[in-house]
């Protein structure tokens, strides 16, 4: 594992009934999930029950596949390598070969011949011999990232005179969410549509968006109508056109993380919103979590729930000799069961199985988490040092 030297900004910001029958165990197998803010980033697929009903989610996506890497996304490690030394800059070499998923986070990214866009990226893949995976990340949304605001997009609800995003102003969003379907959604399904017969795709859908309306309404960028509004319709138009128009897609939709999300309470507040949303979840294979951040991996504990969905089996003090319960930011102590991304991705499938009636698969983005134990607060997200890959 070594030590990032990132040469990108800041990742997008990460704010921080009766007991469910036990969760499948998972099995993480694959090495490989990159974003556009690090020099690596690594999946890992976890594997949980029999496979889902729709066409896209109806079989694990990374196995047996070779993962494409871009020339281009290689070429900008060149800057970092050449100022490095030792250790670092062995495994910065190491790192340049290393597949990655591609962050469409603008609408300039969607069509183009080069390796810059989306469609010159899957039409490089589909020619290699067997088409080479490709991953993206779907990141456009209307009034985007309404905590932090550390990654804001280019749509907005309305609109300030020096052209960026007014996250106070009220209204329902319509001109904004009406750009994101025509000028973003669209296009980016017609292009998946022409390629998802040429080679293996998968898509994940608008980090951070959902968890924030479902925990930080309280924030008044983040409360305001318009914004609820523009992340609830929008995710739901870009997940039943992208299931419709391009099913053998896979699709999984943003989790973000346990240091989030893995509070009971928090992660109710997530399932309650996706139920009222009424998303086609029986097309989307599952959940991605740890996007562009830093919560280790882990061990998956025991399946011991002692409230909901929540596992106790690190809570209140207990066993906390037991690799699982490895907590370097002390969130078991908060009662928080995601010390860990296994135990946090344990308890989300759980809760999805019996409240949505999803039989979720999870992946994890191991990018950053190659170090457990730099961070003492998983608050601290903007690339803390020491962090690897």
């Amino acid at each position: 594992r070594g030590t990032l030297v990132p040469s990108f900004p800041p990742p997008p910001p990460r704010s921080p009934p009766g007991s469910p029958p036990p969760p499948p165990r998972f099995r993480a197998t694959m090495p490989r999930l990159a974003h556009r803010h690090a020099a690596l980033a690594a999946l890992a697929a976890a594997l949980l029950g029999p496979a889902t009903a729709g066409a896209g989610s109806a079989v694990n996506p990374f196995k047996g596949q070779k993962f494409y890497v871009n020339p281009g996304n290689s070429k900008q490690f060149e800057s970092s390598i050449v100022t490095a030394s030792g250790e670092v800059k062995e495994n910065l070499l190491k790192m340049q070969k290393v597949p990655s998923a591609y962050w469409i986070d603008v609408k300039e990214k969607i069509k183009g011949k080069d390796m810059r866009h989306m469609q010159g990226i899957l039409e490089d893949a589909a020619s290699k011999s067997p088409p080479e995976l490709v991953v993206l990340i779907w990141y456009d949304l209307p009034n985007r990232d309404c905590d932090a605001k550390a990654s804001n997009g280019e749509i907005c609800c309305t609109y300030t005179p020096e052209g960026r995003c007014d996250y106070t102003k009220q209204g329902d969003c319509a001109d904004g969410i009406h750009e994101y379907k025509t000028t973003y959604v669209d296009p980016f399904v017609e292009v998946l549509a022409e390629y998802e017969d040429k080679l293996p795709i998968v898509v994940i859908v608008e980090p951070d968006s959902l968890p924030n309306l479902a925990t930080n309404t309280g924030h008044p960028k983040c409360g305001n109508p318009a914004t609820g509004t523009a992340y609830k319709e929008g995710v739901k138009y870009a997940l039943e056109q992208v299931t419709s128009k391009a099913p053998k897609v896979t699709v999984y939709l943003d989790a973000a993380h346990g240091g989030w999300v893995g509070w009971q309470n928090n992660l109710m507040k997530f399932m309650n919103l996706l139920k009222d949303m009424d998303l086609p979840l029986d097309k989307v294979r599952g959940f991605a979590t740890n996007v562009a951040n830093y919560q280790p991996l882990g061990i998956q504990c025991p399946w011991c729930p002692d409230m909901g969905y929540r596992n106790g089996f690190c809570l209140n003090g207990k066993h906390q000799s037991h690799p699982c319960c490895t907590d370097p930011c002390k969130l078991s102590s908060q009662y928080n069961f995601g010390n860990n991304e296994m135990n946090y991705a344990a308890g989300l499938v759980a809760a999805a199985n019996n409240e949505l009636g999803m039989n979720a698969h999870v992946i994890i983005d191991t990018g950053r988490n190659g170090v457990t134990d730099q961070r003492h607060d998983c608050a601290n997200w903007c690339n803390p040092r020491g962090a690897g890959a």
